[in-house]
């Protein structure tokens, strides 16, 4: 009687193994998709490291050239407009690299004993797991491309400016000159990239917590309140040279604080659209 049981209930598990299998293969697009976001977060997130990394590394070189007779300023602008190709390649290599190691639940061996392929098929949704880890890796591959902007940014917007007045025969000397600057700079308003990417970062972990139709709402008065935060930091010097600081913070900072705060929050929304059709 126990073996005609079995029997009987064998091929209901035969077709449920079959449905579900069914719907991992209607699926497959989907978890593509979810894997592609969640690589692309991947990839943000390391170039955004890598960035914010190799800008420390150039603002702590300018600072050494303070104990130093006779400083070589020039690694400091070295690392400053290196830190932007190797920030791409870096990110670019991550996300390569997390494709195939997002490969989960592309294919599942059954082996025909349809209670074990059952239980294999019903532990295991690839879909749900590719939607949550590009979901887990949301708010780091915002934050860390930011960060990195509001660091490597404002100094290399800088940069352009002088080395477009500088004079090509002066390149070397140029290179070093603008190492002092990068030094002053950090030492005079440092702070004021601190408070911008302490801003930055905290709009980025709060965008988690705004619904997808809301996001392009609050990024002007992300921007703004960033932008007055930052001038205003700097105006602690400014007071003594001639609001010079606090007045440059805003000029740099309306050239790519928007851009940088509508960017981010344009990439989170796409990618968010993408996650909820699946």
């Amino acid at each position: 009687m126990t073996a005609c049981a079995y029997r009987s209930l064998e091929p209901v598990l035969r077709q449920r193994v079959a449905e579900l299998h069914e719907r991992w293969e209607r699926d497959a697009m989907f978890v593509d998709v979810a894997r592609r976001v969640a690589a692309r977060r991947v990839g943000r997130t390391v170039g955004g490291g890598v960035g914010v990394a190799m800008a420390v590394a150039a603002f702590v070189m300018a600072l050494l050239g303070f104990s130093q007779q006779d400083p070589d300023r020039i690694a400091s602008t070295e690392l400053l407009y290196l830190a932007w190709p190797v920030a791409l390649v870096a990110g670019a290599l991550a996300r390569l690299l997390a494709r195939p190691l997002l490969s989960f639940g592309r294919r599942v061996s059954l082996s025909g004993n349809p209670s074990l392929d059952l239980a294999r098929l019903e532990a295991a949704d690839p879909l749900r797991e590719a939607c949550d880890i590009a979901r887990s890796w949301e708010r780091r591959s915002a934050a860390l491309p930011m960060a990195a902007v509001s660091l490597l940014a404002p100094l290399g917007i800088h940069g352009i400016i002088w080395f477009a007045l500088a004079h090509p025969e002066t390149a070397t000397s140029g290179m070093s000159d603008f190492g002092a600057w990068i030094a002053v700079s950090v030492v005079i308003v440092g702070h004021a990239h601190l408070a911008l990417l302490v801003c930055a970062v905290r709009w980025a972990y709060r965008l988690r917590s705004v619904e997808t139709f809301q996001l392009g709402i609050g990024r002007g008065r992300g921007w703004g309140t960033a932008l007055l935060v930052s001038a205003g930091v700097a105006c602690l010097p400014g007071i003594v040279l001639l609001a010079i600081p606090p007045l440059l913070v805003l000029v740099t900072g309306l050239a790519f604080v928007p851009l940088m705060f509508h960017v981010t929050a344009r990439t989170i929304a796409r990618e968010r659209i993408a996650l909820e059709a699946t």
